[in-house]
This record gives structure tokens, sequence and C-alpha cells, in this order.
């Protein structure tokens, strides 16, 4: 080349860069990146030019060279280094040059693609040169930015196909003018058409004719055509739906895509077959299973309707067996015709039973089975269904024991009724397998979860136990052990069954632990908050239980189970207990140590209580002596009275016992009580009574119970005459029967209580023979405020008769004065002046306060922030009702430490406050003690 050669490097530039302008239009990278190599050797008057990619830190390849090179690579350190100093090199070093001659190299970097262009030259890189050199250099980076972003597109379109040709959608796409088009693999085998770009005609067609074969093709061309009419509009979940039978449901979705530069549809379609037939199976199943529940619900009530009936049908005339059973026993009879009696009144009873197992478990099996949620204290349900066993338990010489652990909650929410009939059954069980020994109940708390606690309850006898591969019949229904045709046992066999479910429905399970010869224990739990709403309390005048405190008490019983739980209740209470099993034991005892007082049995070998007792008292003449007798076996000894401070009868209750001690260490007399039958009322209300009944013998029945309990009643046959008997005379008291001809006893309850407004009204007593779900709920939902169960007991009459007669006692007027602890006089002006309403706030106040204390104290224990926050704010708000300041300011104080996480002030303030409560206690208490002195004013 003639380096004289005058040329126009400005022009040349500008020709260079126009042909790298032309070089854009093209799609092939490799052409664009040769175009571009062979226009700078061109343009620039070089011998030579290369295109040399730097890969990675030890990589340099050789894209394209206008001549052959003697190596496809280059130095990579070397050309990374020119890269970095992101400058135009001019390289006279023939070692580092990849032509012979001068090279120059144009470093480019774009992303991730980084290289250098390279030419040989001759031409003498003066001003004009070097400024050509570095005007290509800018066109040699643009153009780079281009190859860069065709590589980007490449690999996203690489990736995007990849992903759309693996997924089983078939998915295309159609431009709305008609000029592109493209589908993936799944869309090309669906439209039997070439997989990629197609043009938009031959998608339209494929697809035109798919749709067309389909079953509800009319409905799809209906919705193509709103597509058609609305560019921007949108369809999902749209059904294709293929032959028939169906062999292909598509889900199509459309789409419109916009931008800048692209506006068309996408389309996706889904094959849901196998969806769509088990969507279609599930329908035709649910409308099958529509038909059956309603069938099962028809069944369920022409079933609950049955179970009603026959309830009423069968209880009403039980209700004639017992109940004048119960009134022939209290006349006098000889020897044999008491037996006759007793006799009647056991099968009757038992009848019962069996009916009342049978229609249990049909309600249970039915769904009609509704639990209750009423508070109930569970010492009392266990003492209560202990006092049902106690003449079978008495018959056969048995202990019946309980213990209840401290951390168990005293008062609990719950169905009372149902957890009694769980004891009831399990008990029975346990007497009627039993010869000798005991039926033992303990109850702990095994977890707290949620304010609700996990209750375990241990029902154990000392009977013939269960073999270990009969525990699987237990719980069946309709099974005994023992099925054979001589089994010893009755039974129906549903007992277990429905302690089973009916502990299910309480949260719980059920099992068995037993032995064949060593007795059986029963383990039931159930799930239960802890009451804080009492509404219900006894008041009695009594010292406080600090007066147990240290003092030394001597048990002697030769029942070993009874002796530890006496122990463990008398420690609970602060006493120091003495146990001993013998009665040599005893006077050794005795005649070494000092004791304030010794509860004895009566009936143990050797020796009875009794003799123990004028032993005792040869030496001992001051130390008082409580003795522990089962029902009916209390001796006719004259001195009796003189041996014993108090006589307790089995099964004995802990509060009974407790009681007992607190009287006789508190210095008042407490009186022998033995064993009573029912005499005529001695206490007879000034009350009118009506009474509501259809049925001839409960007419009969109820008549002479109420004589026998020293009422006349006024009778009325049916509802209608009910109420005409209510508008003439002021009834205090009406037993209302439920089911009666003209008028039943709802309606005629509705329209007594209209007829009274909100004046003074009666107390209505509902009487029902029904004995489903729901009828208790019904009873008082019509306004009746009790009821009463048939068949019933002139017992059961006398109860209810008691319950409600405060209610429509006087007033009693209350002295004021005289209190340390509580404000009486705010508590009576809260109360408006109605002692009634007093007596209220105070056994509400009684009842909740001290086991919102306990449980508050629970809650500390276990740093439970929100027990801590709810319980010391109710405590706060139930001091200050009824005006005892002090101890509501600890409460509050209580909330503000918790707060502040002050665990040791708290403890302090919890303490304080239990000491303050008992002083608000046995004030509160005295006050009850007034309110419910008879004739008081």
């Amino acid at each position: 080349m003639d380096n004289t050669e005058t040329v126009d490097w400005q022009k040349r530039s500008l020709d260079f860069l126009l042909s790298l302008y032309q070089v854009k239009s093209e799609k092939d990278i490799a052409l664009i990146r040769t175009k571009i190599t062979d226009s700078l050797q061109a343009h620039s008057g070089a011998t030579a030019a290369a295109l040399v990619r730097l890969e990675d830190e030890v990589t340099a390849r050789i894209l394209y060279a206008t001549v052959p090179t003697s190596s496809s690579f280059f130095d990579a350190e070397y050309a990374a280094a020119i890269i970095r100093a992101n400058e135009v090199k001019v390289i006279e070093d023939v070692s580092l040059n990849l032509f012979p001659g001068k090279n120059i190299l144009f470093p480019v970097t774009q992303g991730t693609l980084s290289g250098l262009f390279i030419i040989a030259t001759e031409w003498p890189v003066d001003e004009a040169y070097h400024t050509f050199l570095l005007q290509a250099w800018e066109g040699l980076k643009g153009m780079t930015m281009l190859v860069q972003t065709y590589y980007s597109f490449e690999h996203l379109s690489a990736r995007y196909n990849a992903i759309l040709s693996a997924v089983d959608e078939a998915i295309l796409f159609l431009d709305n003018g008609g000029r592109d088009g493209w589908v993936n693999t799944a869309a090309s085998l669906l439209l039997n058409i070439d997989v990629g770009r197609n043009s938009s005609l031959v998608i339209s067609r494929a697809m035109q004719k798919w749709r067309t074969t389909a079953v509800n093709a009319k409905e799809i061309e209906q919705e193509a055509v709103k597509l058609f009419y609305k560019p921007d509009g949108m369809v999902k979940g749209w059904k294709w739906i293929f032959g028939d039978p169906v062999s292909k449901v598509l889900d199509v979705s459309c789409v419109p895509v916009v931008s800048d530069n692209i506006k068309g549809r996408m389309w996706v379609f889904a094959d849901i077959t196998p969806i769509y037939n088990a969507s279609e199976q599930l329908k035709e199943l649910n409308a099958e299973l529509d038909k059956k529940r309603q069938l099962a619900d028809d069944q369920n009530k022409a079933k609950s309707d049955f179970l009603a009936n026959m309830s009423h049908e069968i209880r009403t005339p039980m209700n004639g067996v017992i109940g004048m059973t119960s009134l022939l026993a209290l006349t006098q009879l000889d020897a044999e015709q008491r037996d006759y009696v007793d006799t009647i009144r056991v099968s009757g009873e038992s009848l019962l039973s069996i009916i009342n197992d049978i229609l249990d478990f049909s309600k249970i099996e039915s769904g009609k089975m509704e639990l209750e949620a009423a508070p109930f204290r569970l010492s009392t349900a266990i003492e209560e269904a202990y006092d049902l066993m106690s003449v079978k338990a008495n018959e056969k010489g048995l202990d019946l024991l309980y213990y209840i652990e401290p951390d168990v909650p005293s008062d609990i929410i719950g169905d009372a009724t149902r957890f009694r009939q769980i004891l009831l059954n399990l008990i029975s069980n346990g007497i009627k397998f039993t010869q000798q020994g005991e039926i033992e109940i303990t109850a702990e708390k095994i977890g707290f979860e949620d304010n609700r606690y996990t209750l375990q309850f241990t029902v154990k006898d000392t009977g013939i136990g269960i073999a270990a591969d009969k525990f699987y019949k237990l719980f069946d229904s309709f099974s005994q052990v023992d099925s054979s045709t001589t089994r010893k046992y009755g039974g129906t066999g549903l007992g277990l069954a429905i302690c089973q479910r009916l502990v299910t429905l309480m949260g719980g399970g059920i099992r068995v632990e037993s032995e064949e010869g060593k007795g059986s224990a029963f383990i039931f739990t159930i799930k239960v908050p802890a009451n804080t709403a009492v509404t219900h309390f006894k008041a009695e005048e009594r010292p406080s239980v600090s007066v147990l405190y240290g003092k030394k008490v001597l048990l002697l019983d030769d029942n070993e189970t009874n002796l530890k739980i006496l122990s463990k209740q008398c420690s609970l209470w602060g006493m120091e207990p003495i146990a001993v099993n013998s009665y040599t034991e005893a006077m050794d005892a005795v005649t070494g140590q000092h004791f304030d007082v010794a509860i004895i049995d009566l009936l143990m070998p050797d020796k009875s209580g009794v003799e123990v007792a004028r032993l005792i008292r040869k030496g001992n003449t001051t130390l008082p002596l409580v003795l522990f007798s089962s029902a009916g076996h209390l001796p006719g000894d004259a001195d009796i009275k003189q041996l014993f401070s108090a006589v307790i009868n089995k099964p004995a209750k802990h509060n009974q016992i407790k009681e007992v001690l607190l009287r006789i260490l508190g210095g008042a007399s407490v009186a022998v009580a033995p064993p009573q039958i029912l005499a005529e009322q001695e206490t007879v209300l000034p009350i009118r009574i009506l009474v509501a009944e259809d049925d001839y013998i409960n007419q009969k029945f109820i008549i002479r119970a109420m004589k026998k309990l020293g009422y006349s009643i006024d009778l009325a046959v049916n509802g209608k005459e009910a109420v005409k008997k209510a508008v003439e005379t002021a009834y205090q008291l009406i037993f209302m029967d439920a089911m009666m001809p003209e008028m039943d006893g709802y309606e005629a309850t509705r329209l007594i209580l209209e007829q009274h407004g909100y004046g003074p009204r009666p107390v209505i007593i509902g009487l029902t023979a029904n004995a489903l779900a729901g009828d208790r709920e019904k009873l008082l939902q019509a306004g009746m405020d009790d009821y009463l169960s048939k068949p019933y007991k002139i017992q059961d009459i006398e109860s209810l008769i008691n319950k409600w007669a405060a209610q429509l006692a006087p007033h009693t007027a209350v002295p004021t004065r005289g209190y340390k602890h509580i404000n009486l006089e705010y508590i009576l002006e809260l109360a408006g002046g109605e002692n009634e309403f007093v007596a209220e706030m105070i056994e509400t106040y009684l009842e909740t306060v001290g086991p919102n204390i306990r449980l508050l104290r629970d809650a500390v224990a276990a740093n439970n922030a929100e027990s801590i926050t709810f319980l010391s704010h109710k405590l706060k708000g139930s001091f200050r009702f009824i005006g005892c300041t002090e101890p509501g300011n600890m409460m509050e104080e209580i909330e503000n430490n918790h707060e502040q996480g002050n665990l040791t002030r708290i403890l302090e303030l919890l303490r304080a406050v239990e000491e303050e409560y008992a002083g608000t206690e046995e004030e509160l208490k005295q006050v009850l003690s007034t309110l419910h002195m008879p004739g008081a004013e």
C-alpha cells in the first residue's frame, strides 16, 4: 500500500458507520460479526482483520479472521489487560501481535460479551488516522451492544421454547393482523400442524376444524363471537367437550397480548378429561347422597318421633307404678307386704333403667344427644352418684370411697347429668361384680390447654376382674363378657357402650385395666373448662377452716384405701392424721399421744367401732369421737349419743366430714344423725298449688303425694282448664304436664305468663314423660322454671318444693352494722333493698371469687398471660361490685405488675387478697345465715 496516498479518513469513517447500520438488519449473529470484521478491514485500509472473544480468564477464542491464523486462540491474559485498559492500542511488538507488522486492537465489552477487534495495517497513525480509529471504535462498541442483545434474546428464546415444549398444556399465539403465529409441541399435536412458527391462517383453520367437532360447538361459537368483538376480552375456564360419551374435555383460556409492536391473543388448552369425568361422577354421587340423606333424615325424624312417643307411653304408666309404690312404702305394712312392695319397686326401677339405657343409646346413635354446658361441683356429682348406689353397696357391705387431687378444679362446666350417668354405670358395674371390699373413685388433672382441663377419673373395684381376652367385648353394644344363657349377672349390655359414647362427646376416652380375681379399673378422661360463674350456694354457719390447722386426728378403719384417702384429706385441711387399722394400735396411740379428735369405723373385725369407743372412754373421757356408720347399720345402743360427738353415714362426703370436724373443734354442738325415713311434712309453706295432669293414675298419685307432704291442691285435667283456673286464683306453684288434650302444657304456660305480665307470677314446674335431647330446653323455653321427668317419686316432688321455697318466702330484714370487711349498706342499696337479690349477689360472689382466686394462682404459676389478665380484671370487678375496695385495688395492682413482669410483687399481693377474701367470706356467710332464718324480720 502506498503510504503517500492521500485518504479522506473522515469520509471513510462515515462510510464505515453507514455499513454498520446496514449490517443491523441482519438476524444471524455469525453473519453480523463476519460483515463487521470485513467492513472494518476494508474501510481501515488494513491488510487483515479478526474478532477475538474472551470466553473466560484463560480462554480467548478467534471467532473470525479475514486471513488464516496460526492458532484458533489468542493470549487471554493479554486480551483481558487490553479490555481492562478500555482504549485503542497500537502494538508494534511482533511477539504480541496476531498478525505480522503493526496491529491495532479495539477492546469492546457489553454485558457478558467481551473481546477485541484486531487489524493489521501499514498506515501511519497520524492525527487523521487516529480520529478514524476512535470513530470506528465507537461504531464497533455500538454493534457489540446489538450482538449482546441478540445473544440475550437467543438465550431467552431458547429457554422460553424449552419451557413451552415441556408443559402439557397446548399453547399458541395468534397475531391480530394475521401475519404471525406460533404453537408449542402440545398444540401442534392437538391441532395436527407443524411446531413453532406458523401463519395465523393455518392455526385459525386448525382451531376452527377442531372446535366444530365439539359436543358444545354452538356454545363455543357464541363465546368466540363475543371475543371477536371485544379485542381486550378475556376468558378462562371455558370448556370444550368432545365425544358422546365424553372422550376429551379441554379447559380453554384466552388472554390478550398487547405491546408496542405486538397485538394478538394467547390461547391455552389444558386436557382436564379425568378431572371432568371425576367431577361429573361426584355430582351424580352427591345427587344420590342427597336422596339418601333426605331418606335418612326422614327415617331419623320418624325414629325420633317413635322414641318420643314410646318414652311418653312407657313412662306415664311407669310413673303410676313407681309413684304409688313410693306412697305405699310409707304406710303401715307387715313384713310380707313390705317385701312385695320392695319387689315391685326394684322391678319397676330395673325396668326403667333398661328403658333409659335403650333410649339413651338410641339418642346417641341417631346424633340426638346434646350435652349441656352448665356449672357443677365435681365432689357433689360423685357424692350424688354414691348416694343413689349406697343401698346396693350397703347390702353387700361395700365401702364407697373417693378422692379428688388438690390440683383438680372443684367446679367445672359441663353436663352434670351425663357425667353422673357415666359414674352411675361404672359404679353399678363395680357393685354388681364385687362381693366384698370397696369401690373407689379418684380424680386427677393430667393436662391443661386452651383454658380447658383434661381430667382423668378412675373407678376401681375389688371384684372378680375381667380376662384380658374379653376386653374387646366390653364397649360393644348389647354385648357382655359372659353372654351365656346361664350367666350370673344381668343387664342389657348397653351401659359401657353408652359410657364410651358419652365420654367421646366430652372430648375424652375410656379404657379398662383388670386382672381376673383382682378387680377392675375403668379409666376415663374428659376435657372441660373450670367454672368461674357458679350460681348455687347453700350458706351454713360454721367456724373458719383455720380451726383445723395443726389438730391431731386419729383414724381407725380396717380398710386401707379408706385410711389413705382420709389421711390425704385431713392433711389438705391442715390436720396431722395418724392412721391405724386395728383397735390394738388405736388403743396404743390414744394411750401414748394427745389427739384432738378420733374418727372410728363401725364395722371392723375383732371389735366394732362402738366397742372401741367404750375402751377409749375408760381412759379418756374428753376426746371427741366420730363414728362412720353404713346406712342401716347404726346400733341401737343407748349410749351412742354419750360415746360419739357425731355419726356420719357412709358413703361419707368430704364436705360433711369437714363440717363435722369444724363444729366439733370450733366448739359447736353436733347432733348424732341416724338414718331417717320420710314422715309427714312438718313445715308446710303457705302457698296455693295447681296441678295440670290428664292421666288418672298420675292425678291420683300426685294428690296423695301432696297430701302426704301436707299440701292440698287444685287439679286441672287439660291446659285450657289450667289457664282458666290460673286466671281465677293466685297460685304460687303450678305443676304443668307437657302433653295434654285440648291444649298442651307449652301453650298453657305461655298464656298464663301473658296474663301475669310483669307482676308476680307463679313458679311453673313442667312434668314430662319424654326423654329425648332438647326436652328440658323446650320446657324452659316455653317459660317453665323447672321440670320433673316421669316417673318421679314423692321425694322428687318434695325436693322441688324445697328448692323453690325460698323464692316464695317473705323477705327478711338484715342488720347492716358490725362488719369489718364488707359494706353491707352499699350491698343493700345496690340490690334496691330486696333481700332475695342480696342473697343471690352474695351467693354468686362466694361461689365465683374463691374458685377464680385459685385459678389465678394456677395461671401465675403457669405464667399464662391471657388468664392472668382476664382473671385479675374479673376479680377486681367482683370485689368492687360488692364494695370491697381494698382487695379490688390489690387486683388492679396485680394487673399492672403483670404487665411489668414483677412476679414477686404479684405473689405478695395474691397472698394478701386471699387473706382479705377469707374475712369477706366469713362475714357474707353470716349475712346469708340471717337471710335464710325462717320468720326473721
